[in-house]
């Protein structure tokens, strides 16, 4: 079963002022529509920091600088309809390999 994938427009706005490369962008919706939405419960894990719920968390080399790696977490809830997931916090850093 396919989930809708939900990001709020704020979250949107918070992912665009990180400024990463637009390959990195299209990345991060893809992983969000397609990789969560096909199995939520095998990618996402419930912690308590920085966010406490359900979370979904990657690493993406940047194409730029391969010697940077970008990290992303995304605070992810599970709306009443049980279809349909929601990105209501998201988090980035920049670690240089």
């Amino acid at each position: 079963m396919s989930f809708k994938v939900l990001v709020r427009r704020s979250i949107r706005q918070r992912i665009a002022a990180w400024a990463v490369p637009d390959v990195l962008l299209v990345d991060i919706n893809l992983r969000l529509q397609d990789d969560l939405g096909k199995d939520p419960w095998g990618r996402m894990v419930r912690i308590s920091d920085p966010f406490d719920g359900m979370v979904y968390a990657f690493a993406l080399v940047d194409p730029t600088n391969r010697f940077r790696e970008h990290r992303f977490i995304f605070h992810v809830r599970i709306r009443a309809d049980e279809e349909t997931l929601e990105v209501v916090n998201a988090g980035h850093s920049v670690t240089e390999l």
